[in-house]
């Protein structure tokens, strides 16, 4: 009998090992494919977070320059998500927020540039290339991307 309550601590022992190394395991390919996001160009946009569902019928960009603007948007987004989407951290004396939001029809993410001029801050929307195989999923995918502080218009350029 002490026996078999011996060998029963021994394998929960080894169960909690294993549990706890596939735990640490999960956590640092997350945090490893977060890193991966990191883009940037010349005036320092970075790239915060790609998803496939915003809410939105039409393709928009969304200047923020307030966590209030930030917390409305978030709050549309995480309307269908539970648990919901956690907005980032932004400094709004020293940068804003810029997000991208794809129609029904988008079934990629946008590949974006920010150039700044004299007048503006010129936002090109490069082309992708289709994918050989459409996606049948219904979606509508966002970007959100941080830059430094301006207080220059936003120009699309297509």
């Amino acid at each position: 009998m002490k026996g078999l309550i011996t060998e029963d601590s021994k394998m929960f022992k080894y169960a909690i090992c294993l549990l706890s190394a596939a735990i640490i395991q999960l956590n640092s390919c997350k945090s490893t494919a977060q890193g991966n996001l990191q883009e940037s160009n010349n005036m320092g946009m970075k790239l915060l977070l790609n998803e496939n569902y915003s809410g939105f019928e039409q393709e928009e960009y969304i200047l923020i320059n307030n966590q209030k603007d930030l917390n409305a948007f978030y709050g549309k987004v995480n309307r269908t998500r539970k648990p919901g989407l956690t907005p980032p951290s932004i400094d709004f004396n020293a940068e804003m927020i810029l997000i991208w939001c794809g129609d029904n029809s988008a079934s990629h993410y946008a590949n974006l540039e920010l150039h700044e001029t004299d007048d503006f801050l010129e936002l090109h929307k490069l082309k992708t290339t289709a994918s050989k195989e459409e996606n049948r999923f219904i979606v509508s995918p966002f970007s959100v991307y941080k830059l430094p502080l301006s207080t220059k218009t936003l120009k699309i350029l297509k």
